[in-house]
């Protein structure tokens, strides 16, 4: 059955993190940080898919740095380092395929 998600602003004093949609195939998590928050450098078993869905954010991908915006999405193959820090209030979502078995820690 389809589902939709409405994009609610949902920033706090941390990154928010929030559950979109989840099956045994993928997972799909929404972001939302302030301007200087980041989500530090770590990896997946999985690949990444990131959108940037609203504001302009600098990803990390191994040890380069890459500028996105609205509307960029950016690919992170299987175990490679990515992160981002917001350079304004934005919105971002990941799409991780497969689904990792083992929790992906962010700190």
């Amino acid at each position: 059955m389809a589902k939709i998600k409405h994009l609610e602003e949902k920033f706090g004093e941390k990154p928010v993190s929030e559950l979109v949609y989840e099956d045994e195939n993928a997972k799909v998590i929404r972001f939302y940080l302030k301007k200087g928050q980041e989500i530090k450098p770590h990896t997946s078993p999985s690949s990444v898919y990131i959108t940037v869905l609203k504001g302009k954010v600098t990803f990390t991908a191994g040890e380069e740095k890459i500028k996105g915006e609205q509307g960029s999405t950016i690919y992170y193959e299987p175990n490679e380092l990515h992160g981002f820090v917001a350079e304004e209030d934005s919105v971002l979502e990941a799409v991780i395929t497969p689904k990792p078995v083992r929790k992906v820690s962010l700190k």
